[in-house]
């Protein structure tokens, strides 16, 4: 057997280490349901943050789309017919000849400005629906202009009924003396009919001389906000989705310029915090584990021989002194010398090994072995009376005897002693160590129990 096996074996037999088992299947599922009810608290924590984080972002187009305003109310005119214009990439729709504002470059800006804040992927449409009262015509700006938008045209520009629509379907005001911010709405989403993109808009109206004039509308794909959602958790290390999940996991959001009938929902990935919290465990309890192993394994390299797997003396020796009412062994290697130089110190390491072995194969768990010296060891039992202690020498001395090492015999000499009331144990080891001598001096592989044990009461 070799000494890497010995130690394994010895020194697991002694510290009764289970790499697997029932409690530690109970510690990782705490560990998981801790991890999982903290990450739980730290999304409802984060709801207001996500919150606050859209309501920026939705300040951001609100205020860049306002910024449009000083482009309107200073813009020049040129006449145009009825019709559909092409303007640098704006398409003017014109419903009755008279002078038309170039709202090309402003619109263009402020699909550049929105770009900045939006990815323009989600940008769906930057349009201007315009009211000139006193000449009562109505013309309308698309970027893109889409055909479903010539169609609406067509239908429905001609009543000039469209602000109106709007202005009451978002509780605008059609007069006003000033701008105020609370003009501004964002709608639900919603299907546009003409082409079925899934949007919301933000409807921003602009008033000259107390009369509603036009309508700033930016229509932007529901994809954005999920988008701002999918970056929030990037950054905060969260696991949320835009729509409804399960009733404890969904949330409604506040959102700024929006119909109190407006609020959307928000919901926790479960799915992904159980797949997270699962990770983040197993990455904890792994390292707890690597880390008490090698605590483990620290501990046998300090408090064991590496040869024997006993017990090392210097480790032991100074817990001795708490002992009492036990039972001492010492036990000697027979002519180890002679081991030695005849065979070589391999063998005689081969030797010091298989005896600790055989030794530990007569022991109990509890029972204490320590190598004490060289070729020298020390078996301490507790509980144990005097014809025990006797029979279990002989077990040990004849396991030894009745199996040569590698073709060798080798025997062990043996000296017992019990440890007396009140007795330190420096005491009871020099009478096992005298008894030990009188086996060596008898002639050897023979057991010796000390004759004083009974002397005090």
């Amino acid at each position: 057997m070799n000494e890497l096996y010995v130690f394994v074996v010895c020194k697991f037999k002694m510290i009764n280490v289970k790499l697997f088992g029932l409690e530690k299947f109970f510690l990782f599922v705490v560990l998981f349901f801790g991890v999982l009810a903290s990450i739980i608290y730290y999304h409802i924590y984060s709801i207001s943050i996500l919150e606050k984080s859209i309501h920026i972002n939705y300040q951001k187009v609100v205020d860049v789309t306002k910024r449009f305003h000083g482009y309107y109310i200073n813009s020049d005119t040129i006449p145009l017919k009825k019709g559909v214009h092409d303007n640098d990439g704006v398409g003017v729709i014109v419903n009755k000849l008279g002078n038309v504002k170039v709202l090309s470059p402003a619109i263009n800006q402020l699909y550049k400005s929105l770009s900045e804040v939006i990815e323009s992927k989600y940008i769906w449409t930057v349009a201007v629906i315009d009211k000139l009262h006193h000449e009562n015509t109505e013309n309308s700006y698309f970027r893109p202009l889409r055909d479903g938008y010539l169609r609406f045209n067509n239908k429905s520009l001609h009543d000039s009924n469209i602000l109106e629509s709007i202005v009451n379907l978002e509780s605008l005001k059609i007069s006003y003396k000033s701008f105020h911010h609370d003009d501004v709405r964002i709608t639900e989403i919603y299907k546009e009919q003409w082409t079925g993109e899934e949007i919301y808009s933000v409807i921003y109206p602009i008033y000259l001389d107390t009369k509603l004039t036009s309508v700033i509308i930016v229509d932007i794909k529901r994809g954005w906000n999920s988008l701002l959602i999918e970056n929030f958790n990037q950054k905060r290390w969260t696991h949320f989705y835009y729509g409804k999940g399960a009733n404890w996991a969904t949330f409604t959001l506040a959102l700024p310029y929006t119909s109190d009938k407006y609020s959307p929902d928000v919901s926790i990935d479960i799915f992904s915090i159980l797949v997270v919290s699962f990770y983040i465990s197993f990455i904890v309890f792994f390292a707890a584990l690597c880390g008490y192993y090698f605590y483990v394994k620290v501990s046998i390299m300090r408090s064991y021989d590496h040869m024997t797997g006993f017990y090392r003396r210097d480790f032991y020796e100074p817990k001795l002194k708490a002992l009492e009412s036990a039972s001492f062994l010492m036990i000697d290697i027979d002519h180890f010398k002679r081991v030695n130089d005849t065979y070589g110190h391999d063998f005689g390491d081969i030797v010091i090994q298989q005896v600790s072995y055989r030794i530990k194969n007569c022991i109990r768990v509890n029972d204490i072995a320590i190598r004490w010296g060289g070729e020298e060891f020390i078996v301490i039992f507790q509980k144990i009376d005097q014809d025990d202690l006797m029979n279990k020498a002989e077990v040990i001395r004849k396991v030894i005897e009745n199996k040569s090492i590698d073709g060798i015999n080798i025997t062990i000499s043996i000296g017992g002693a019990k440890q007396r009331d009140f007795e330190s144990v420096n005491e009871v080891i020099k009478r096992a160590d005298a008894a030990l001598y009188d086996s060596k001096n008898t002639g050897r592989n023979r057991v010796t129990l000390d004759k004083n044990n009974y002397d005090f009461n």
